[in-house]
């Protein structure tokens, strides 16, 4: 059984509470091009959902519930860590928009009512997930869904990049990027990410997988998946 350590994201975002060039784990300078590459054109394929409510496991400080709030979906947001969703709650007020934001273990979303969303949005947080919880997350997000509903998942996969600082983190036996005995990233192989949630009782909508934008990046594997009941 690996050993992971998910709250230490949260130390992550009380280091850069008060850092002005940070908007939560991303640099505020990338929020607008992280939009404009990744959630514009995911969120507008024929296989998204227009409307609807719509939960975001994994939020952080809010920057794609807040762009998709403004899109007038009905968002709610979730992390593991407290000040990622302090930071949530200080952006929504800022930009004065009606998003829940609230502290949770993704892995169980446990004060979820079942078949409550039409959409859940994985802000990559799936790479995040380790050994048996990656099950646990897929039926806890099954579970929320309603019958037609999509499971959204953006998630890093398949080779971990020569030149990449993270090479000697990199484990190919678990395919999890370790630091000491604590795996911190899973850097599955594509297909097997998606058998992960056939498994899970998901029928495949759309699936495309983005290469690396340099040779510091990471493959994403972007999915959209349904609840066929």
């Amino acid at each position: 059984m690996m050993r992971t350590n998910y709250l230490s994201h949260d130390e992550v975002y009380q280091r850069r509470w008060d850092n002005p060039t940070y908007m939560g784990w991303i640099a505020r300078n990338d929020v607008e091009e992280d939009i404009h590459q990744t959630w514009q054109p995911l969120t507008t394929r024929s296989a998204f959902p227009k409307r609807g409510r719509l939960l975001e496991v994994g939020c952080g400080a809010g920057h794609i519930s807040l762009y998709l709030a403004n899109q007038g979906y009905t968002v709610t947001g979730v992390d593991i860590a407290p000040t990622a969703i302090a930071w949530a709650q200080k952006n929504a007020a800022a930009a004065r928009l009606p998003v829940h934001f609230q502290v949770m273990d993704v892995v169980s979303l446990a004060d979820l009512a079942d078949d409550s969303f039409d959409i859940v949005l994985d802000g990559r947080c799936f790479h995040c997930i380790i050994g048996g919880d990656r099950t646990r997350f897929l039926q806890a997000a099954y579970r929320v869904l309603r019958v037609g509903g999509v499971l959204t998942i953006c998630s890093m996969c398949n080779e971990v990049p020569e030149v990449s600082r993270l090479q000697g983190q990199f484990d190919p036996q678990s395919r999890c990027l370790m630091q000491g005995d604590i795996a911190t990233r899973y850097i599955g192989d594509s297909n097997d990410i998606l058998q992960e949630l056939m498994a899970a009782g998901f029928t495949l909508v759309d699936v495309q997988l983005i290469p690396p934008r340099d040779n510091e990046d990471f493959a994403e594997l972007q999915v959209i998946a349904e609840k066929r009941g």
